[in-house]
C-alpha cells in the first residue's frame, strides 16, 4: 500500500486536532515534514527519524517492513537509522530502498565485536551487502560505553577504520552513538572526528544520565550534530519486538517535543513497529512547537519521579 500526500494529510489532522493550539497552526505546517541542519555536515533532515530496531524482530514480516518503510518515506520520515545488531532490520531495508535511496539519509553502525580498523570496515561492508547499497550517509560507533576507548581512538582502532571507510567511499560522516557513560561522548567529540552523535535524550534520563549537560555543549563547540534517541524511553523491558509499547509512550507528544526543543537536536530518532505509530510521530512533527516553560516545569517533574523509578536503565554513568 502507498501512503501518498493526500492520504497521509488527511490521517494526521485528526490527529493533530489534540497537538496544535489552533488549527491554523497546524495547517500552515503541515505541508511539508520539518527539516534541520545535521550540525556541521550542511545535510537538511527531517526533524522525526526512523529507528528500525523494532522491524527486526521475528514479529514483523519482510513485506510489512516494506510497506511501513515506504510508507514513512512518503511521509517525509527520510532519516532511517538502523544497525547489524537489531536482527534482520538491515536486510529488511533492502526492499524498501529499492527505488529510494536518493531520498534517504542512511545511517547504520559498528559494533565492538570487531573493533579495530580492519574490523570496521569489514562490518561495514557486510551491512552495505544485506542492504544492497553501495554507501552510506552515516555510521555510528554503536553504543560508544561499550567500546575501549583506546581502541577507538587508536592509531588502528575504530575511528582510524571509520576515517578509511571513508576514504574509500563507502560512508560520508562518522559517528557516536548511545545511552551510557556520557564522559566518553565528549571525550569522542573533542577530537574533532565526530559529525553527529545520538545519544539519550529525554524528560526522565536527563535526571540519570544528563547527555544534555555533559555532552551537547561539546557537541555545539565542534559542530556536532546531536541526534535524539530513546525520546520515548525505548521499548518496555527491551522489547524492541514491533508491538511492545515505549516506557514513555504516555508522555508521546511532550515527549517529542522536549527532546526537539533542547540544543543542538537535529533530528528525534523514534523505533516504529508500525505505519500508525508514524503518522502519530509525523503528526507532532508538523504541528511542532516548543514547550512553553510552564509544561517543561511540569515535565521535568514528572521526569525526575520516572528517572528515580528507573535508576541506572541503560548502565552505568561513569566508567
Amino acid at each position: 500500500m502507498k501512503i501518498t500526500r493526500r492520504s497521509f494529510l488527511g490521517g494526521v489532522s485528526g490527529l493533530a486536532a489534540g497537538l496544535a493550539p489552533a488549527a491554523e497552526s497546524f495547517a500552515a505546517a503541515a505541508g511539508e515534514m520539518p527539516m534541520r541542519r545535521l550540525g556541521r555536515t550542511g545535510v537538511q533532515v527531517p526533524i522525526i527519524g526512523f529507528g528500525l530496531a523494532p522491524l527486526g524482530s521475528g514479529r514483523t514480516s519482510s513485506a510489512e517492513a516494506d510497506t511501513i518503510v515506504r510508507g514513512a518515506i512518503d511521509m517525509g520520515v527520510t532519516y532511517l537509522d538502523v544497525s547489524p545488531d537489531y536482527g534482520d532490520a538491515e536486510a529488511k531495508l533492502k526492499s524498501p530502498l529499492q527505488g529510494t535511496r536518493e531520498r534517504v539519509f542512511l545511517v547504520t553502525k559498528v559494533n565492538p565485536s570487531a573493533p579495530d580498523a580492519a574490523g570496521v570496515q569489514r562490518q561495514i561492508e557486510a551491512s552495505l551487502k544485506r542492504m544492497g547499497v553501495e554507501r552510506l550517509d552515516a555510521v555510528h560507533v554503536h553504543n560508544l560505553g561499550d567500546f575501549q576507548m583506546d581502541m577507538v581512538l587508536g592509531p588502528n582502532g575504530t575511528l582510524a577504520g571509520l576515517k578509511e571507510a571513508r576514504r574509500r567511499g563507502l560512508i560520508r560522516f562518522i559517528g557516536t552513538s548511545g545511552h551510557m557513560r556520557p564522559p566518553r561522548f565528549a571525550t569522542a567529540i573533542a577530537t574533532g572526528d565526530i559529525d553527529l552523535t545520538m545519544n539519550a535524550l529525554n524528560f526522565a534520563d536527563r535526571h540519570n544520565y544528563d547527555f544534555e549537560g555533559l555532552v551537547l555543549p561539546v557537541a555545539q563547540k565542534h559542530g556536532t550534530a546531536v541526534v535524539a534517541m530513546k525520546v520515548l524511553g525505548g521499548a518496555k523491558n527491551w522489547q524492541y519486538d514491533g508491538h511492545t509499547p515505549a516506557t514513555l509512550a504516555d508522555y508521546h507528544a511532550r515527549a517529542i517535543r522536549y527532546s526537539l526543543g533542547l540544543p543542538g537536536v537535529c533530528t528525534a530518532v523514534i523505533g516504529f513497529g508500525s505505519l500508525d505509530e508514524v503518522r502519530q510521530a509525523a503528526a507532532v512533527a508538523c504541528a511542532y512547537r516548543p514547550l512553553s516553560a510552564d509544561e517543561r516545569a511540569d515535565l521535568l517533574r514528572d521526569g525526575e519521579k520516572l528517572a528515580q523509578a528507573r535508576g541506572l536503565y541503560y548502565g552505568p554513568v561513569s566508567g
